[in-house]
This record gives C-alpha cells, structure tokens and sequence, in this order.
C-alpha cells in the first residue's frame, strides 16, 4: 500500500553500552548516538533506559488495511514480558512479521496474556459488554485482526517513555522507522475513499507535530485522559474535544454485526 520503503526489512544486532540491540539498521547511528548522550549514560532509573534486545514492536495488527487505528506512545517493558518473550518463538516470528508487514498480520497485543488481562486487554474490553474474562476477549480475535491495529510513536521497549527523547528527536530529527510509519498513516488520512478511524491514546501533540493532517481529519479522536487512557467510547473525543461516543459506538456495531453474520 505505502510507497515508503519499509526500513524495518533489514534488521541489526548491534551492542549498545555493552548489549545486544536488535534495531532496523537505519535506526543503529540515532540510537547510538541517543544512547550516548550525557543524559542517557547518566539516567539513574533503569525505568527510562531503553530496553533493546528484543524484536521492536512498532505497529499490532494490519496497519495497513484495519477500520480502526490506536495510537500510543513506545511499547512497554516488564521483566515479566522478558521471561514470556524469552520463551515464545512464535511470539518473537509474529513481531517481525508485523514489522516487515508479511504473513498473516493478525492482531497479537494479548498472546502473552496468561490467566489475566494484560495492559491493552484491559483497554479493549470495554468495547464488549459479553466479555467477562481473558478468555471471551480472545474468542474475539478474528475481529480484532480484521478492524483494529496498534501504532507506537516510538518503537522501542521501556518501562517508561523518556520525555528527553523528544528534545534529542526535535535536535536530530525523527527515526526513520518513525517517519515510515507517519508515512503510511499520513497516506490512510488523506485518502478519501479510507475512512479510517485513528483513536490517539498519549502523547497527542507529538502525534499532530509528526502527522499535522491529523487536526483536521475528521475521524480523529482522543482519550479525555492520557494519564490513564480509556477507550470506552464515552471518554473520547474529537480533536476539537467534544464526545465521539456516538460515532465510536457505530463503527463498533456495524463492525461486529458483519462478524456476527459470518
């Protein structure tokens, strides 16, 4: 669909302050050089430091063809999800997969949720009102990976975004794995025959500065609240901060209605 070439197609291990990264080789000279800043090597909470060795996670699901678009900040990290990660092969192929857009893109954000809901798990089970563990939100997969896709402003792992980062982005310019994915969503947005829903969770200024088209796209909504984003159609609103509730709540019944008659 894009016309950008997807830098994610050529991957490097490279050793980062003494570890193995796994990075999209247009990436490796903005990271080594964030990576050695002053600010980085000095960062006296491992909760900011990045966590690199593992497949990155830019996009979940069909970025390309889904109805509705969730837009976060960078994908978190757990010790919890080391071990998981550590131990699925499976779960490490489908992250390249998405990444290079080959296969089947499947909406995988809750494969390493066990017994509980996970972080997005929690988010999206408000969207069903017969859905009352893990379990009967998974039976919903199908759906997730026709309708819905997950976008991260940046691709790589930490416990939590380093606000820092944005002013080395602002010095040094956006990562190229960035710039494909505001790319891709810039050419969804302007194409009047896809009427895509783009749902910012965080970090809504950031997206507007790298997508401008986005203040004016008429399906863009944003959580009331970033600090604890809630996708329950009530609590979004459109960037001019009035309820989408409404609209939300359509494309979420004329969405199932067509997996209820299949």
């Amino acid at each position: 669909m894009t016309t950008t070439k997807n830098p994610w197609n050529q991957l490097s291990n490279v050793d980062i302050n003494g570890e193995q990264a796994i990075l999209a080789t247009e990436d490796v000279e903005l990271i080594k050089k964030y990576t050695s800043t002053k600010h980085y090597k000095n960062l006296k909470d491992d909760i900011y430091r990045l966590q690199l060795g593992f497949c990155p996670q830019q996009f979940v699901g069909d970025i390309q063809n889904a109805d509705i678009i969730v837009l976060s900040k960078n994908p978190g990290y757990t010790p919890e999800f080391k071990t998981l990660y550590d131990h699925d092969k499976n779960y490490q192929k489908t992250l390249l997969n998405n990444l290079q857009l080959k296969g089947n893109l499947y909406f995988h954000a809750f494969d390493l949720d066990t017994n509980e809901f996970g972080y997005w798990a929690k988010k999206f089970k408000v969207w069903f009102d017969d859905v009352d563990n893990l379990q009967d939100l998974k039976e919903k997969l199908p759906w997730f990976s026709k309708h819905v896709a997950l976008a991260e402003y940046f691709p790589y792992y930490s416990t939590k975004y380093d606000d820092k980062l944005n002013d080395f982005i602002s010095k040094e310019g956006y990562f190229p794995t960035q710039k494909f994915l505001f790319n891709l969503i810039r050419e969804r947005v302007l194409d009047d025959n896809d009427p895509v829903i783009i749902i910012i969770t965080r970090s809504y200024n950031k997206w507007y500065d790298a997508i401008p088209q986005l203040k004016e796209y008429k399906n863009c909504y944003e959580t009331s609240n970033p600090s604890n984003p809630s996708l329950k159609p009530e609590n979004l609103l459109k960037v001019k901060r009035y309820s989408a509730k409404k609209e939300v709540e359509k494309v979420l019944e004329d969405s199932l209605k067509k997996l209820e008659h299949k």
